[in-house]
């Protein structure tokens, strides 16, 4: 009997060890496996900062700095938003809304950053940070030939069409202290004048200028006002505003901007051919 007890024992005590060895592996492995699931979490979050797409928000209705070529959203902005993009080691994406919706779209975050010919404002500055300015440009009067317009003045009292939510639009609603007949683009409302459905129309220059091309009565005053571009992107980025700084101080520096205006204006023309 107490052979059998001590033989039970030891059978209980093998018993025992192997179930002990067995849990203490299992909890082991599993201890391992979370271990490394962190470590490639931490892993995955650092590369996903990186390897995460930049996106650029715009409205690709704006030649030569954003319009459709087919599908495809191109122009001057786009260029130099995909060299931040490579900067910081990001694959690039890009979409088009109204360009009222530009801006909100970056302060939403639904956007890294937003480059639309957006003119550099206190209003916007209040908003979004700006990058350095990247090309300096202005508005203009397209009018009628036989009905001229030189001055901001001029506009005093006429039917004016702009395109919403742009510096042409504040310029109406500021300076002439009167409403706009407001539109999705600068070549609607240029439309509109066609039609006689607006006396003038403001615009940024290179829009204007590509509107009015093989347009025999239509013509353009000198600069209304003058203005500058920038990217904008949140506000509290530093780093993000230090690589489009840099991007576009280097694109100015070694010719690629010159090239890029070049090449955009070029094909900008040849669509207003078509």
């Amino acid at each position: 009997m107490k052979n059998l007890t001590k033989a039970r024992a030891k059978s209980l005590t093998k018993a025992l060890a192997k179930s002990l060895t067995k849990t203490l592996t299992k909890n082991l492995m599993m201890a391992l496996a979370v271990a490394a699931m962190l470590a490639g979490g931490s892993m995955l979050v650092g590369c996903s900062e990186k390897g995460e797409s930049l996106k650029m928000i715009t409205e690709a209705t704006f030649p030569p700095y954003e319009f459709l070529r087919g599908q495809e959203i191109v122009g001057i902005d786009v260029e130099i938003c995909k060299a931040v993009a490579a900067k910081l080691g990001r694959p690039f994406e890009v979409e088009s809304v109204n360009f009222d919706s530009v801006i909100p779209t970056v302060i939403s975050g639904k956007a890294d950053l937003a480059a639309a010919g957006i003119t550099v404002t206190e209003d916007r500055k209040k908003n979004v940070d700006f990058s350095i300015p990247y090309v300096k440009t202005g508005v203009v009067f397209v009018y009628k030939k036989g009905t001229p317009y030189a001055k901001g003045s001029d506009a005093k009292g006429k039917k004016v069409g702009v395109q919403s939510g742009t510096t042409s639009e504040a310029f109406v609603t500021d300076e002439l202290k009167q409403q706009p007949e407001r539109f999705d683009s600068p070549a609607a409302a240029v439309a509109a004048l066609k039609a006689g459905r607006v006396d003038v129309v403001i615009a940024d220059i290179d829009p204007a200028k590509n509107c009015v091309k093989g347009e025999a009565e239509l013509a353009l005053s000198g600069f209304i006002t003058s203005e500058e571009y920038a990217v904008a992107i949140r506000k509290g980025q530093p780093e993000l505003l230090k690589a489009i700084n840099e991007t576009i101080a280097e694109a100015k520096a070694d010719g690629r901007l010159a090239k890029w205006v070049a090449v955009y204006t070029a094909e900008a023309d040849k669509l207003k051919e078509k």
